[in-house]
């Protein structure tokens, strides 16, 4: 997982301790989407990044580059 999009995505999905089924249902895409886009199978549109982080994970993609930052 190499795309900085996925890392924000599967990062953020860590700090809230969410599966990706209930990313995906949440935000209303496919598991099987939600899962391309998180481990750079598939690009995840910027518009749809930044729904996620703010609708689902309620927090800022400074906040996830920041954990994913310290953890490297």
């Amino acid at each position: 997982m190499s795309h900085p999009a996925a890392k924000i995505l599967k990062t953020g999905r860590a700090i809230k301790g969410l599966s990706q089924d209930e990313v995906a249902a949440f935000y209303g895409i496919s598991r099987r989407t939600y899962q391309r886009w998180e481990n750079g199978k598939s690009n995840v549109p910027y518009n749809h990044l930044r729904s996620i982080v703010d609708d689902v994970f309620h927090l800022s993609i400074d906040q996830i580059t920041e954990v994913a930052n310290a953890s490297m």
